[in-house]
């Protein structure tokens, strides 16, 4: 299980992945590309390497959408789990459907969130106590500027001098907030 992302990532992955570590200034951090460019590998592969490295730390999956991110990122995540870490469902992690929480072997978590815009939460209340230690959100011009303020201001869980909050987005190249 001790698997070196590096080993398994492209060039322009590295990157965005050194961008990440503990040991740069970076507290967000876009990485974009056109379809196939393995923007949720990256984002899986990397929260997956977090939650090993740091047995009881929280991260997050997000996507306007939560069905969507079931539908895709999800299925990313169990591919890169099993094939490029060795982990088996039900064995090393287990995933709660109901509670949208997956559960690592050493007390780690993955929280999976819905981040559409709703005009009935208008102020994204649903993440008010929200606390995690980074995230990665698939897809984020389908998510407000909003949106992406409180899930950043939410990565303080467990942070530390060697354990920094951090967030990562991934998007295709279109118009709109990131592109901003």
């Amino acid at each position: 299980m001790a698997v070196d992302l590096q080993e398994i990532l492209f060039e322009k992955q590295r990157v965005a992945l050194a961008a990440l570590s503990n040991s740069t200034p970076v507290t967000e951090c876009v990485y974009g590309g056109a379809a196939g460019g393995g923007k949720s590998l990256l984002g899986c592969g990397w929260q997956i390497a977090r939650r090993l490295k740091y047995p009881g730390t929280r991260g997050m999956l997000g996507r306007a959408k939560l069905k969507r991110l079931k539908e895709t990122t999800l299925n990313t995540f169990f591919e890169t789990a099993k094939r490029d870490f060795g982990l088996e469902a039900g064995k090393h992690y287990t995933v709660n459907n109901q509670s949208d929480v997956i559960t690592f072997f050493n007390g780690s978590q993955i929280l999976m969130k819905d981040l559409f815009y709703y005009p009935s939460d208008p102020n994204f209340d649903s993440l008010g106590s929200l606390e995690i230690t980074d995230a990665f959100i698939d897809e984020i011009p389908e998510i407000t500027f909003k949106a992406w303020g409180i899930v950043k201001s939410r990565c303080r869980y467990k942070v530390t001098d060697e354990l920094k909050g951090v967030i990562l987005g991934t998007c295709n190249p279109a118009k709109g907030w990131v592109y901003d």
